[in-house]
């Protein structure tokens, strides 16, 4: 016969056993989320680590409350500043990456910024717009935002003038173009979108790299600022020969917009349009007037992109006026531009000039569809040529300001002209 003790400690023995089990898996638990945490915090220093000294620290003021904790991060460097001797556009080329995509091309979160010395050209599509910091008048830049692999980014594009050049490249160069990505919450926006931080992040980003790499190659670029400063004082005069008086224009108000308000070496751009609420203009007097110019290494690159869309004048089949055309009504205005080109201060100069005239339809013969007489193209091609008479001989305007000499007519091109 058992003890009468016995049941008694049997059940003291599992209650023992079974509070152990409980406190190991409690300590079990606890050491795991210690543990985890622990690798947590190892990643986060790791990844800041990686901000703070890759990218020679350029993204550290930006990125570096932000870097995630819950993946490391990847550092994708090359085509870093140059020995004299070596020969790469590159002078900066640098990616920050985080997440489970296959390293930084791939990744889910990147933030890049890349240098490089523009021997030839490039489009003045990226680099003009409005930048959100003061530009010298060497330097232009735009902001916006693109959608990359895993997500929108705000990006930034910066063209600098390195008078003293660049060294180590194998022809001479003395343009430097920044551009930066960062990491945006912006979807789909266009630079319109763009919200202030991001805007003021990306570019005050860009001119840190602008002004870091121009200091190593010892360029003599002026220095960038990198926080915004009081508003640039308003230039009027530099559009103030843009008026609808002596344009052949319809009396009544204009309203002028997207107007320089300062003025760059590089690019230059005046438009006005016809305002006027009481009525219409009457048929093919001018209802909108515009001047652009684009100088150095934007000048190639903005006359191959009105190539690109077969705006620019054919030297195989210059413009002629000895037949009627008809203009079909298809939904934007048509316009009338002359080319021409000029040496400026910064380099070999393409200047634009355009007039939108007035189409009244239900003056044609057809529903739709009006006849150009030779008479009326003549008209319209004297009226362009008024612009661009005015344009460079205005003494606040920016052909003047830059010293452009020696300009020369390129050619005419319609976009209502018939084409094969």
């Amino acid at each position: 016969m058992p003890e009468k003790g016995a049941p008694r400690i049997r059940r003291r023995t599992w209650l023992v056993a079974a509070l152990a089990a409980t406190l190991l898996t409690a300590s079990s638990v606890t050491w795991f989320a210690v543990a985890r945490a622990e690798e947590r915090e190892d990643r986060l220093d790791a990844n800041r680590e990686l901000v703070t000294r890759g990218c020679a620290g350029l993204l550290r003021e930006e990125m570096y409350a932000s870097v995630p904790d819950d993946t490391r991060g990847v550092l994708d460097a090359y085509g870093t500043l140059l020995r004299p001797g070596q020969e790469s556009r590159a002078l900066l080329n640098c990616t920050l990456a985080w997440g489970d995509g296959g390293g930084a091309t791939e990744a889910d979160v990147r933030a890049r910024v890349r240098a490089e010395a523009v021997p030839d050209r490039t489009s003045p599509a990226s680099v003009t717009g409005d930048f959100g910091l003061p530009l010298p008048p060497g330097a232009t830049g735009g902001v916006g935002t693109a959608e990359r692999f895993g997500g929108a980014v705000a990006e930034a594009a910066l063209l600098l003038d390195c008078p003293k050049g660049l060294r180590g490249r194998g022809r001479a160069a003395r343009d430097l173009l920044v551009s930066v990505d960062l990491p945006s919450d912006t979807e789909g926006a266009d630079v319109n979108g763009v919200p202030e931080a991001e805007r003021l992040a990306v570019a005050r980003t860009a001119a840190k790299v602008g002004n870091w790499v121009a200091r190593k190659e010892g360029c003599g670029s002026e220095p960038l600022r990198t926080e915004p400063g009081a508003a640039p004082a308003k230039a009027p005069e530099l559009c103030a020969w843009l008026s609808p008086k002596g344009l052949g224009s319809t009396p009544g108000g204009w309203t002028f917009d997207g107007n320089d308000k300062v003025y760059n070496r590089r690019v230059g751009a005046c438009g006005g349009r016809w305002d006027d609420t009481a009525g219409s203009p009457s048929h093919l007097t001018v209802k909108a007037a515009g001047a652009e110019s684009w100088s150095g290494v934007l000048a190639a690159g903005a006359y191959e992109d009105y190539a690109d869309e077969l705006q620019v004048p054919d030297p195989k089949a210059p413009a002629a006026h000895d037949k009627p055309l008809t203009v079909e009504q298809l939904g934007d205005d048509p316009q009338l531009a002359l080319w021409a080109r000029s040496e400026c201060v910064a380099g070999p100069t393409y200047h634009r000039v355009s007039v939108t005239p007035a189409f009244d339809f239900d003056y044609g013969v057809e529903d739709g569809k009006v006849v150009l007489e030779p008479k009326d193209q003549r008209r319209l091609s004297r009226h362009v040529r008024t612009v661009l008479d005015r344009y460079l001989s205005a003494p606040d305007g920016w052909p003047k300001r830059s010293h452009c000499r020696g300009t020369k007519i390129v050619g005419e091109v319609a976009e209502w002209r018939e084409r094969d």
